[in-house]
């Protein structure tokens, strides 16, 4: 029996996840407006510089690293944390928290397994611009190319697939307010990764992990791989990224001292540049972990709109991105 033909939007975790648990069921083709697979996981020489953490609770992502066969390690919080202050560095200890794990090679070790798997589904540089319903079918216009298809699953973060995609017959008009409302996680983020000869902080005693009000780095963690000592930061929402490199070793000799003011290397994403990420809606900081979790079809249901904020478990972290994958598998 001919396969139905499922077309998914985004290769992220959702999306590539989606596509390798439908691929016996459907005809599965993926596509992602990037010229890399992806998403919000992004490897930069060898750092994590979108998610980088699981924990022992989630078990969804933790089965899935399993199953392909990769490995992961607790991330090193042992010794004191720095407090930067304009009145000065203090130094302090941290009451324990239940240990958070990395993916040995970075997170696109993931994409790269469930990219495998996918029989050369995945087609990038591929942005879709239209999806257009017909009485049987979904007809999705990228700049490209056209498709039809049976069923379309969207996996774009919800503001994104609102902006950037048109819809005919269009969204209901409480759809759009309702995904619009839904802020994109990491999507006002900026990652800096800074890589050094050596975990000197470790030797000091240090974990590594700091906070600051003074900046440019507002929290900064260990970042170290097995191949390089680094540390890792979020950058302040209003740092300005004028010689940002040059502020960012100033602070970090602050805090850690001369063995600080010599870094090998200086990477930095800002995802609220990433115009397949983030919008303009999310280019102000979140001021807690937003409440995420929503059930959106259109389309009489061929249309299904999925992701990591679409779950109602865990949204935004790569927990939810598995979660969401779980649910909308029992629903196509």
């Amino acid at each position: 029996m001919k396969k139905k033909k499922l077309l998914i939007i985004g290769a992220g975790l959702s999306g590539l996840y989606t596509a390798f648990l439908l691929q016996d069921r459907y005809d599965v083709t993926v596509l992602e407006a990037r010229e890399r697979t992806g998403g919000r996981i992004l490897n930069m020489y060898g750092h994590d510089m979108g998610p980088s953490w699981v924990w022992r609770h989630q078990t969804y992502i933790l089965q899935l690293i399993d199953s392909l066969g990769l490995e992961y390690f607790e991330q090193y919080i042992y010794g004191d944390a720095l407090y930067d202050a304009p009145e000065g560095v203090q130094r302090f200890s941290v009451p324990p928290s239940a240990p958070s794990y990395r993916v040995k090679g970075g997170m696109t070790k993931i994409i790269n397994a469930l990219e495998e798997k996918m029989h050369n589904s995945v087609k990038i540089n591929e942005k879709v611009i239209s999806l257009i319903e017909k009485e049987r079918s979904v007809m999705v216009k990228t700049e490209h190319d056209t498709y039809e298809v049976d069923k379309v699953i969207s996996t774009l973060p919800p503001r994104l697939a609102v902006e950037t995609i048109k819809y005919d017959p269009p969204l209901e008009m409480a759809v759009r307010e309702q995904l619009t409302n839904i802020p994109t996680w990491m999507g006002y983020s900026a990652k800096c990764v800074i890589e050094f000869e050596e975990a000197f902080w470790r030797e000091e005693g240090l974990s590594g992990f700091g906070i600051s009000h003074v900046g440019p780095l507002a929290e900064i963690h260990d970042a170290s791989t097995g191949e390089r000592a680094a540390l890792f930061g979020f950058l302040h929402s209003n740092a300005s990224y004028e010689s940002i490199k040059e502020n960012i070793t100033v602070q970090l000799t602050r805090l850690y001292g001369d063995k600080a003011s010599k870094p090998l290397n200086i990477y930095v994403v800002d995802w609220k540049k990433e115009i397949y990420t983030s919008t303009t809606l999310d280019s102000q900081p979140l001021a807690d972990h937003p409440s995420y979790g929503f059930d959106v079809k259109h389309f009489n249901g061929k249309l299904i709109f999925s992701g990591t904020e679409s779950a109602f478990k865990e949204g935004g972290y790569l927990e939810g991105a598995a979660n969401a994958t779980r649910n909308v598998i029992k629903h196509v």
